[in-house]
């Protein structure tokens, strides 16, 4: 069986849609389209996009894919926060108490959800979210005015961080930290080591987005208002021309020189502009960096680079000398091991909020999608009154029926309870005559300590019994020696100085035998008579703790035999 989900991220510069497949041999990218919205102030792009919006609900509106959709993060507001239970429905219901105080609006007006990230002992870590009613509407209102049913609104954000995170596995449990005064276990308490995180780091065209992952999940999130239309807008002032043609310009010819040596005074120029624009962006990185380091107590290992900016060449080395964090552009979406993109072009790449939030309609029950349809803007199902009309009578035959068989199941508990009581009585009475005594002077625990000193004393006749069919260690002795292999090792008379047994130790049907013999010969023929009557045929060699004398070789042997009376 496999589920199928369209993401669709409409930015400031485009609108990109993915499409994911979840299989039960994993998951696939099948397909991927992006579609430019016009840049030019004059013209009405809200009449562009619903113009995209009905070419992508022709495309994409007729296989039963689920559609997903974005708020943006500038949005939404975030806080984390931590629960003293792991239930989710518990943290749902907590949540507008929990960010009444901590959110820029009104709790009533807004809808909130919730991001699992991690278990410590029995606390939930999440990241909690809150959206303004009239974003929400805003954002699902552009899209099915054009006729495209949504199935779930995420975050921005969120969505991008899919690609980069352990999404397939339930969230990671943590063991609980030690007790205050709790000194048993010392490596516990000593200071711990900063923890080593990434950073994916998506520069669109308005504002860029910083996720820090940490062990494979999304450990905070952090909104940068700096984006591809500041450069563009900086290149157009300092070369005086439109804007239209400095985004030309940018797609084209703008890079970053790491060194000035056989650049052209055109080429170097350029180059400053777009370092003085990138200089903006890295004065805000550091501050959020530098934010998150100290909340979180972090070192950064590396920075991943996606997005159309991110294309910029030599950007990575630009912001690692910028930021002192290795920053490195991603290259191929197949290198993502939670997907499989297979032979992927490198222009999926700026499809990555696309895909996320396609990721989000596939995520299962145990790592829940963040969804902002809930109360009054959850989906309404058609498929219940379609299901009624089909089955609503045969549902009724059924309630008839299993009211019918509640009714007898409690006839027959009680026809059950009344035989139980008639044959406690009838039990009880019994137990009257056996003890010979009448009246209420027979009393239950009488009746019990009857029985159990019957039970006791049929205990006591079966061990008798058994004890008088046992075998004693002397009789275990002579098996052995009357055993033909040992006879004949130590001659027709029996001479017993070639064989010397030290000690014979005999536990139920466990015997230890310990001793010396001349030679190795007499050894053979001993181990040959043991295994003769041992039960399972084995003897087990143990090491020898006696010493020896001269000439003489130590033996000590453990094997099972069988004490009874004729075997």
């Amino acid at each position: 069986m496999s589920t199928t989900s369209v993401g669709i991220d409409i930015g400031s510069f485009s609108v990109k849609v993915a499409k994911v497949r979840s299989t039960n041999k994993g998951y696939e990218c099948i397909g991927t389209s992006e579609y430019p919205l016009s840049q030019d102030p004059n013209k009405d792009t809200q009449i562009e996009l619903i113009e995209i919006l009905r070419d992508i609900q022709s495309r994409y509106s007729d296989d039963g894919a689920a559609i997903v959709i974005g708020a943006h993060q500038f949005e939404v507001s975030w806080r984390r926060r931590e629960f003293p239970f792991k239930e989710r429905h518990k943290i749902l219901k907590s949540l507008p108490f929990e960010l009444e105080d901590d959110v820029p609006f009104s709790s009533e007006n807004s809808v909130f959800d919730a991001k699992i990230t991690h278990f410590v002992g029995n606390k939930a870590q999440v990241i909690a979210v809150a959206c303004p009613k009239e974003h929400l509407i805003k954002t699902i209102k552009r899209v099915e005015e054009v006729g495209v049913s949504v199935d779930l609104v995420s975050v921005d954000g969120f969505a991008f961080a899919n690609l980069f995170e352990e999404w397939r596995e339930a969230p990671w449990t943590y063991p609980a930290p030690p007790e205050p005064g709790d000194h048993t276990n010392a490596e516990r308490l000593a200071t711990p080591e900063p923890a080593q995180v990434d950073l994916a780091i998506s520069i669109g065209h308005r504002t860029s987005t910083v996720a820090v992952i940490k062990d494979g999940y999304l450990l905070d999130l952090r909104h940068i208002d700096w984006g591809g239309r500041d450069l563009a807008e900086l290149i157009s002032q300092r070369y005086s021309i439109p804007y239209l043609e400095a985004l030309k310009e940018l797609k084209r010819k703008a890079y970053i020189l790491m060194n000035n040596e056989g650049a052209s005074r055109e080429q170097v120029a350029l180059s400053e502009v777009v370092k003085s624009a990138i200089d903006t962006f890295a004065q805000k990185l550091r501050l959020t960096l530098f934010e998150l380091k100290s909340l979180y107590k972090i070192q950064y290992r590396q920075g991943i680079l996606v997005g159309g900016v991110a294309q910029l060449r030599n950007l990575g080395p630009y912001l690692t000398q910028r930021t002192e964090v290795a920053m490195n552009r991603l290259a191929r979406l197949d290198m993502i091991p939670s997907i499989d993109f297979g032979q992927s072009p490198n222009g999926e790449v700026a499809m990555v909020t696309a895909i996320g939030l396609a990721v989000e309609g596939i995520k299962r029950p145990k790592n829940p999608p963040l969804n902002l349809l809930r109360g009054e803007f959850a989906k309404q199902s058609e498929s219940l009154q379609v299901f009624w009309d089909r089955w609503g009578h045969t549902m009724k035959v059924a309630a008839a029926a299993l009211v019918v068989l509640c009714v007898w199941s409690f006839l027959r508990d009680n026809l059950t309870s009344s035989n139980i009581d008639a044959s406690t009585d009838a039990l009880h009475q019994q137990a009257k005559n056996v003890l010979g005594a009448a009246g209420p002077r027979v009393t239950n625990r009488a009746i019990h300590e009857f029985i159990k000193e019957q039970n006791e004393k049929a205990k006591l006749r079966k061990m008798l019994d058994s004890l008088q069919k046992m075998n004693s260690p002397l009789d275990v002795m002579t098996r052995l020696t009357a055993l033909e292999p040992l006879s004949k090792s130590l001659g027709p008379k029996h001479n017993l100085t070639g064989l010397n047994v030290a000690d014979l130790r005999v536990n139920g049907e466990d015997v230890v035998l310990t001793g010396q013999a001349a030679n190795t010969q007499i050894i053979t023929h001993l181990e040959q008579a043991l295994k003769a009557i041992a039960r399972d045929g084995k003897i087990h060699k143990l090491p020898v703790i006696m010493k020896t004398e001269k000439n003489y070789q130590a033996f000590r042997y453990r094997l099972r035999v069988g004490r009874r009376t004729g075997g």
